[in-house]
């Protein structure tokens, strides 16, 4: 297996099984692959009643692993809707890690029992993982009446994220053009003061600079390039295409390494101090951490600031507003319970599951109703989950943001990875 730099969190959720008579099968790798094949092929009462089999049978705990606290909302509704699963009083979530922290943890999957169920993000490391037999796909057999694209079946697709461009509403921030993160200060309009997680650590802020590589997104860089700079982007000795060059200048203007986008989002919005002639900060973090900034109020000038209605992100940005990424639902290699684990990566791409993990009354729709949380956006296509109206839809977000390929992603050399973490490193604030 190729190395890569690791993935996620670590979400440690467990549920636990009724010990009943039956036979599942057994915990290896040809063992967790056969049943994953089998699931694929079967109808969901079929499968249903393998989980309930297995899991009568197992008498063990039930393990998902994941970057989301949401999937442990899952998990309850999952063992509401099945009588055979029960949620275990000791279950355990940990969101301590960094995301690159799963890697080392997945891969004792090779040879050990690591996990059940992984939903994880990254498509890049994903592919290491896919190509070693570490995580197996599983496809529903339904997945056309439950409304997902087969574009989106491998790897499948459990819950859409973005990463976004924001600032500070106090400010009144004029990004209109992606270049202006770019190039030089002598540049009309710069801005010179970026707030970015490391790509060292954050696996998802490396995919993005790497996808901003793939040939299909070269024409809208090259296009707010011309709008920017009032000429045609041309290659140069430094710069064999529009992409190394944006990677470049935008990884030196970054003048902040932020450690938490939810921090970002949800403190440094309301207690920023701008130092007199000093551009504000434009920020680039993960949007569903507005959930974050919901929760926060702050005193200021004797009045209470909800730090969410400070966020300012709905900007008209020619180029991109951020990138659009997927988490994914794989079955682990050596998994002891792959058909509850199939049943699992299936519920979650049901509505009620996934009006039971995103749905939040502290992101309310404009009719003050519980609603989707920003910056989480379901797979598929339904006419009973929508889009909270005070957010865009999956759909513009889709239009104006970098949207992850598996594809392309999956062709990165490491030559490419080590020549962005060469640039972090040679950024004096790094």
């Amino acid at each position: 297996m190729k190395k890569t730099f690791g993935l996620m969190f670590t979400t440690f959720v467990a549920l636990a099984a009724m010990p009943l008579a039956g036979c599942g099968p057994k915990s290896n790798g040809e063992g967790t692959a056969a049943a994953v094949e089998a699931a694929s092929k079967m109808t969901l009462e079929e499968l249903e009643a393998a989980s309930k089999e297995e899991m009568e049978n197992s008498g063990e705990t039930f393990k998902v692993v994941g970057l989301t606290s949401t999937l442990s909302k899952a998990l309850t509704a999952f063992c509401e809707k099945y009588e055979w699963m029960e949620f275990d009083v000791n279950t355990y979530c940990n969101n301590s890690y960094k995301d690159y922290a799963l890697l080392t943890a997945l891969e004792q999957a090779d040879d050990t029992y690591f996990a059940d169920f992984a939903l994880v993000q990254d498509a890049r490391s994903l592919a290491d993982y896919l190509e070693a037999g570490i995580t197996l796909n599983y496809v529903p057999s339904d997945y056309k009446e439950m409304g997902l694209a087969e574009a989106d079946t491998y790897p499948l697709k459990g819950i859409h994220f973005n990463k976004i461009f924001f600032a500070n509403k106090k400010f009144d921030v004029n990004l209109y053009n992606i270049w202006q993160l770019a190039g030089s200060a002598d540049d009309s309009d710069h801005l010179n003061n970026l707030s970015f997680q490391s790509p060292v650590t954050e696996q998802i802020n490396m995919s993005f600079l790497l996808s901003l590589l793939d040939p299909n997104n070269q024409e809208r860089l090259e296009t707010a390039y011309k709008n920017y700079y009032k000429k045609d982007w041309t290659a140069s000795e430094n710069y064999a295409s529009c992409g190394e060059q944006y990677i470049t200048e935008f990884i030196a203007n970054v003048s902040k390494w932020h450690s938490s986008d939810g921090t970002a989002m949800k403190e440094t919005q309301c207690t920023e101090v701008v130092p007199e002639g000093e551009d504000p900060y434009i920020y680039y973090g993960a949007f569903a951490k507005m959930k974050d900034a919901a929760g926060k109020n702050y005193e200021i000038d004797g009045e209470t600031v909800n730090a969410m209605t400070t966020v300012d992100w709905a900007l008209e940005i020619d180029g991109f507003n951020g990138f659009m990424y997927t988490m994914y639902s794989q079955i682990v290699k050596n998994a002891k319970h792959p058909y509850t684990a199939c049943l699992y990566a299936r519920f979650l791409l049901t509505p009620e599951c996934y009006q039971a993990m995103c749905y939040n009354s502290s992101t309310p729709n404009k009719a003050g109703e519980p609603s989707n949380m920003y910056g989480y956006y379901y797979p598929c296509a339904s006419t009973t989950v929508g889009y909270n109206d005070n957010d865009w839809s999956k759909a513009e977000w889709m239009e104006k943001s970098i949207v992850e390929d598996y594809n392309f992603l999956k062709t990165i050399k490491g030559a490419q990875v080590n020549n962005i973490l060469a640039l972090v490193s040679g950024n004096s604030k790094a």
